[in-house]
């Protein structure tokens, strides 16, 4: 199936819960929309129900918008293995790669381009919100074995700029992934004590019902790949803040030095961050010690060779391996290609830094088919 196809289909999927089996016209309409009569799929612009935020008021220009809705879908990801959503309007970081060749010391970074800021005129397009990786980082597929490409501000962000955040927009878009999530599971309910008056709690929100989101789809559809995203955001954001922790505790004499101080903070923060991952699956009621998808800290064996081997990715998602660490890694990385070697065979292995070192500080490295121990 092409992949366009499939994109169109999965949408539709998503929207009435049939997929379609006969060409779709151009007329209709095949963007994601939680306000729809389940009975007959057809699109209303009801709120969500009694548990939504707020109630849903739509302009004649935000009407407009939606009966020429199929154009935007040019915006989205068109990979076969994306997932269509409401909000996926034009924001798409343009990335670059560097690629890692034998012999060299190491892989320089291109630096990610920041996504042009979105209009106050439109809710849905201030929003990037990628459901998968292929989504999340443009032009990853394709990419060759080893080639390095930086993540943007923009996906580990809620929006990009806090600033281009508005309590309305906040509001509105609660609303829309909550009903995103009912589409997927009838029986979820938010409870809230209140909207949030500030702008962090509002971002919390967001992102509490962007996880639940992608947990929903986990467990109604088996489908792991908005999760991985999510935990990208979640890793990275303990790992900033448990570096910004390990840097006091640090500078007060509270962490216990062996080798060196950098390595001193550098187990600091693996603890942290694996204990919060754990915390986290904990409270979605998810395993993450088991035989499952989800793993945190697991051993992924290699059973390739003469000896069993094996390595302790910090967290595994599906075929995505998670590596919180201090220092840059590419393939010349024995680490790097453990991961990759190993039985469940990473199509990715995602290195995750603080953003406090500097620019391009996480970044995703391709599959190679070239084994290397």
């Amino acid at each position: 199936m092409e992949s366009e196809t499939y994109r169109l289909g999965f949408s539709t999927w998503l929207r009435t819960g049939r997929w379609p089996i006969a060409a779709q016209r151009d007329d209709v309409e095949l963007k994601f929309n939680p306000y729809h009569d389940p009975r007959n799929g057809q699109f209303t612009f009801a709120p969500g129900g009694p548990r939504s935020l707020n109630r849903v008021i739509v302009s004649h220009g935000r009407q407009h918008a939606l009966r020429n809705a199929r154009p935007a879908l040019t915006n989205t990801a068109s990979t076969g293995k994306g997932l269509t959503v409401s909000n996926a309007a034009g924001r798409q970081a343009t990335l670059q790669d560097a690629l890692y060749r034998p012999g060299e010391h190491s892989a320089s970074i291109i630096a990610a381009s920041r996504a042009p800021r979105a209009s106050r005129g439109s809710n849905a397009s201030a929003f990037h919100d990628p459901m998968t990786l292929q989504q999340a980082v443009p032009n990853l597929e394709g990419r060759p074995g080893g080639a390095i490409i930086a993540l943007a501000d923009t996906l580990l962000d809620i929006t990009g700029p806090a600033q281009e955040l508005t309590a309305q927009m906040t509001r509105d878009w609660s609303n829309q992934l909550i009903n995103q999530v009912r589409a997927l599971d009838p029986e979820y309910r938010f409870d809230s004590l209140g909207f949030p008056q500030t702008l962090e709690g509002q971002i919390n929100q967001l992102n509490t019902l962007r996880f639940d989101r992608a947990v929903a789809f986990l467990r109604m559809r088996q489908e792991v790949r908005p999760l991985q995203v999510e935990i990208l955001r979640f890793i990275q954001q303990r790992v900033d803040r448990a570096y910004a922790d390990g840097i006091k505790l640090l500078r007060a004499g509270k962490l216990t030095i062996r080798l060196s101080e950098r390595e001193a903070l550098g187990n600091f923060i693996d603890r942290r961050v694996r204990f919060d991952l754990r915390k986290q699956f904990s409270r979605y009621g998810i395993e993450s010690a088991g035989k499952g998808p989800v793993r945190v800290n697991r051993r992924e064996n290699d059973t390739s060779g003469s000896e069993l081997t094996f390595r302790l990715p910090d967290a595994r998602i599906g075929d995505i391996a998670y590596d919180v660490t201090l220092t840059q890694k590419t393939l010349k990385n024995a680490q790097v290609r453990g991961f990759f070697n190993t039985d469940f065979k990473p199509s990715h292995v995602i290195i995750i830094r603080p953003r406090q070192v500097g620019l391009n500080s996480s970044y995703v490295i391709t599959r190679s088919e070239t084994k290397n121990d």
